[in-house]
């Protein structure tokens, strides 16, 4: 029996446990933030492709709209688009000075 044996004090005794339940809780941290990257990443990967199909749809959709308002479709719907009489046209000519713009009526 050694005489000269200190006594535990109360920090060496909480030591281990602590640095135990730690060292648990770190490990478990960096699991779970992995595996929450991980899951980003897919959702990530998600969104991404329905992007890509949303794009598709806009253009299909811009391309459908084109085409309903085009002149040769709006010909066809029965508007009865015609040309103008010549009386009714307003010429508008441009001058080369400073002059403003000057619009006439004649039918020359």
């Amino acid at each position: 029996m050694n005489v000269f044996r200190r006594p535990k004090s109360i920090f060496s005794r909480l030591a281990v446990p602590v640095l135990v339940v730690f060292l648990f809780a770190g490990i478990f941290g960096m699991v779970w933030l992995r595996s929450r990257i991980t899951s980003m990443e897919y959702r990530m990967g998600t969104l991404e492709r329905e992007k890509v199909e949303a794009l598709k749809q806009e253009k299909a959709l811009y391309a459908e709209m084109s085409s309903l308002l085009s002149i040769e479709q709006v010909a066809k719907n029965g508007m009865k688009l015609e040309f103008p009489d010549r009386q009714r046209v307003i010429y508008v000519k441009r001058d080369k000075g400073g002059v403003p713009y000057t619009a006439s009526l004649k039918t020359d």
